[in-house]
């Protein structure tokens, strides 16, 4: 899925596009509501996120042109500073789908879009990963049949890697991804979080997964042949 942040702050749009693209979609970032317009002109996207105060044009004039190209299908996520009940009315009313008060709390920003992508597009509840079966609804993991416990962080670590088979993930991007904001918490958590999924889900070849650690870069989850 493609998704497009309209967002003029790097350092925000730098943290969106990592937790988009831990999930497995692609992600252009405009730092003005002017590009995102021109480059409807040309381009296809299935998801926009739009931050409602941009430095040239306002949000609502980028949504116009959203809805007026892509129709009204698709998506739209405005994050706002604005939390009072007026502004929550205007953006929706205007035609978005939901808003997110900034400052963005990552892990409701996630389920947010989990929740749009649901109503749009059904999937199915369980999705398989070697002898690894995930209830993304349930948020329970079994490993050739039998249940595996896992904490939430596990989880969440466990369906970003497995979404991401053949893929080097960055220490810093699942950080980002799994843990947000939370105070204390460095690259070694996740360290340790890899190394106990690799032991519950046998991603040392078990389960038809292996869990690389990648020097100097992160982690790769990569489908083995098993004899």
């Amino acid at each position: 899925m493609i998704f497009a942040v309209v967002e003029d702050s790097r350092s925000q749009s730098e943290v969106l596009k990592a937790l988009l693209k831990s999930e497995g979609h692609q992600v252009e970032v405009f730092s003005d509501g002017s590009s995102c317009i021109e480059a409807l002109k040309t381009r296809v996207f299935d998801f926009f996120v739009i931050d409602w105060c941009l430095p040239d044009v306002g949000g609502d004039e980028v949504l116009r042109h959203v809805r007026e190209r892509c129709g009204w299908d698709v998506p739209v996520v405005f994050c706002t500073g604005r939390t009072d009940e007026e502004a929550a009315a205007d953006i929706l009313r205007l035609g978005a789908d939901d808003y997110i008060p900034k400052p963005i709390r990552y892990m409701e920003f996630m389920a947010r879009i989990h929740a749009l992508l649901r109503r749009r597009q059904p999937r199915a509840a369980t999705v398989q990963f070697g002898n690894i079966e995930v209830d993304l609804e349930g948020r329970r993991v079994k490993l050739s049949g039998i249940d595996v416990e896992l904490t939430q962080r596990e989880f969440e670590l466990a369906v970003i890697l497995l979404h991401n088979v053949g893929r080097v993930l960055s220490r810093d991007e699942l950080l980002t991804s799994v843990w947000a904001r939370d105070a204390g918490v460095d690259t070694r958590t996740v360290d340790t979080h890899a190394s106990r999924l690799r032991k519950k889900l046998g991603l040392s070849g078990e389960s038809g997964l292996m869990l690389s650690s990648v020097y100097g870069q992160g982690y790769r989850l990569d489908t083995v042949h098993q004899g």
